[in-house]
């Protein structure tokens, strides 16, 4: 039998004690999860806010500032043996494009929507401004598709509604229109 005075990698409870770890680090250092989402964490430094988002072992730290940005990964830095990866480009399946000159943020999943267009053998597929047609009528009534592709529209709905809950709200209209006949959809649909 051992006691271990530290998990190792790869136990059953390492992630429980990582996470724990790692929170009271944050707390110690006078941050705060957020009740919204417990793995943001919300802190103060030099009177700005500085955010902590944490994702298993990825953290990304934003604030209004370089400056807040640096004192915030000073924490981690501090705490744990850990590299600073730099401005980020890509996170959690979300590109990250940052114009310098106004300081605009722009997230996009272009790589996630080109991958559901190529698995549901639509990569030649064109955009448009309009999803659906103004005033379209859906009906439940209609030819039923066939039980493989019942599966396939549902699971090209739940990709879509992530997608539109990411960074696409644009399209939730529409695939909450067409998610209604999620159970029995048409040609139609």
């Amino acid at each position: 039998m051992c006691l271990f005075k530290k998990a190792l990698y790869g136990l059953k409870k390492a992630a429980r004690a990582w996470n724990k770890n790692l929170e009271d680090v944050l707390i110690k250092a006078g941050f705060r999860p957020t009740d919204a989402d417990p793995c943001l964490y919300v802190g103060t430094v030099g009177g700005d806010k500085v955010f902590i988002l944490v994702y298993v072992d990825d953290l990304l730290v934003a604030a209004k500032s370089a400056k807040r940005v640096d004192a915030g990964k000073r924490v981690i830095l501090d705490a744990f043996k850990a590299r600073d990866m730099g401005a980020p480009t890509y996170f959690l399946g979300m590109h990250i494009e940052r114009d310098g000159g106004t300081g605009a943020l722009r997230l996009s999943q272009h790589q996630y929507a080109s991958n559901l267009l190529e698995r549901f053998g639509l990569p030649d597929a064109n955009p448009v401004r309009l999803l659906m047609r103004v005033g379209a009528h859906l009906h439940k009534d209609g030819k039923a598709l066939p039980g493989p592709l019942i599966q396939s529209y549902q699971e090209l709905l739940r990709a879509l509604l992530y997608l539109a809950n990411g960074t696409r709200p644009e399209i939730a209209f529409a695939v909450g229109r067409l998610s209604r006949y999620a159970a029995a959809p048409t040609a139609e649909h």
